[in-house]
């Protein structure tokens, strides 16, 4: 038996149970390996600590051709846009649980192949059910894990860090004040378009900066306010994108520090609070955002689990490195991590991935078309989303970032996209 003889016929099946074969070309197919690397002080090598592997990615140019090759791409995509997971036969690999995943493009060669539709899809292999279930009050049950991280983390975080030197007050209060600054600077645009997160941003930070003198005394108040000044601009009705932004931009201020893995328990303690913060601000940032489409939803889970695994390699390399020290160096019972912090976040972060997930499936697919003529904005989206394109003419021009000689007429050969 040679390789020819072990290639299988590809088809995809809908959630629904609609099988729909297709022919292809050339096959690909992607996977990465979960790790992260650590480099100690005083140590040659690297240590690689591996967690699994993701699902497998499977590109492929899906060809229908002959008299019927429109309906049968029409069918084709009508089932790419059924909600839910869908079952691949992969003509090399075998069969897997999957989901269409981010931009659909079709091109029908009326020209250059006359009888023949190609469309473009990612399959991405799918676990059924990875997340914890959020009960019926999603948005209670995220709420609540928050609360319960802001509780503990400033708990621990007065356990824990070491003010009983001047010295040690007077550098705290500087690392403070010199993060809280940055806070601002990153976060108010963000804060000042809804009133009330706005104000809450203000206040908190006033609050910081004005009494430093005594919250330095008051660690557990301190961490908390640190926590809630932080959330506030989660909440205002900006851009998801701009918001997951600013909030990642921030983490990475402190990832990309050349002292990020540090033995200084005060200043990773300090810079912890922080951190932290800007996961929860990711996840509040989620919970009040009214998603559009499939590909924002996931995109914006994708985003959140890449910074919870930044912020655990991050903080599990400043434990390890502070850890590693003499007992009399850290702050005796006080270095002891409870987890009951990182137990918070991280029910919190699952909880809202899988709401992602679970929403995307119920949101508008990507789709996209390359134009083989010149069209008008109005001609073209007319055909596209019918007579409920009056209520979506921002939305099309926004989405795909017309510029303003496109907005009179989109040039031939323009990659459009558009959501059903």
């Amino acid at each position: 038996m040679t390789w020819e003889d072990r290639i299988k016929d590809a088809a995809y099946t809908s959630p629904g149970g609609n099988r729909l074969t297709f022919d292809f070309e050339d096959l690909e197919v992607g996977w990465t390996h979960k790790t992260t690397a650590y480099d100690f002080a005083n140590v040659n090598g690297t240590y690689i600590q591996s967690r699994g592997v993701s699902g497998r990615r499977f590109p492929m140019l899906c060809y229908f051709a002959g008299d019927e090759c429109d309906v049968e791409a029409d069918g084709f995509e009508t089932l790419l846009a059924e909600p839910g997971f869908g079952r691949l036969e992969h003509p090399l690999y075998g069969s897997f649980d999957v989901v269409p995943f981010g931009e659909i493009t079709r091109r029908d060669d009326l020209k250059s192949a006359a009888n023949q539709v190609v469309i473009q899809v990612d399959f991405w292999q799918s676990l059924i059910e990875i997340y914890p279930s959020a009960d019926k009050d999603l948005s209670g049950s995220v709420s609540a894990s928050i609360d319960a991280f802001n509780a503990a983390s400033a708990a621990q975080f007065e356990r824990q860090i070491d003010l009983s030197g001047a010295s040690d007050i007077v550098t705290f209060k500087d690392r403070v004040l010199s993060t809280l600054g940055s806070v601002q600077d990153k976060l108010r645009t963000i804060a000042k378009i809804t009133e009330k997160a706005n104000d809450q941003f203000n206040a908190v930070n006033d609050s910081i900066n004005r009494g430093i003198d005594v919250l330095v005394h008051d660690p557990l108040t301190l961490a908390f306010q640190i926590k809630v000044g932080i959330q506030a601009p989660a909440r205002a009705n900006a851009a998801i994108r701009d918001r997951l932004k600013a909030y990642t931009n921030l983490a990475a201020e402190i990832y990309g520090r050349p002292d990020a893995t540090t033995s200084d328990a005060n200043l990773f303690l300090t810079r912890e609070q922080f951190v932290g913060g800007y996961v929860s601000g990711l996840v509040v940032s989620v919970l009040n955002n009214q998603f559009e489409t499939r590909g924002e939803a996931l995109a914006a889970a994708a985003s959140l689990l890449e910074q919870w695994d930044l912020y655990w390699a991050w903080r599990d390399a400043n434990w390890a490195a502070i850890q590693a020290l003499d007992t009399d160096a850290v702050p005796g019972a006080s270095s002891l991590d409870t987890g009951e912090a990182y137990q918070a976040l991280f029910d919190a972060v699952g909880l809202a991935a899988g709401y992602l997930v679970q929403i995307s499936f119920t949101l508008k697919q990507e789709r996209a078309i390359v134009l083989t003529r010149a069209r008008t904005i109005i001609d073209l989206g007319f055909e596209l989303y019918g007579q409920d394109f009056e209520n979506k003419i921002d939305f099309f021009i926004n989405s795909n970032e017309f510029t303003g000689s496109e907005i009179l007429e989109i040039p031939r050969g323009r990659r459009v996209r558009y959501y059903v």
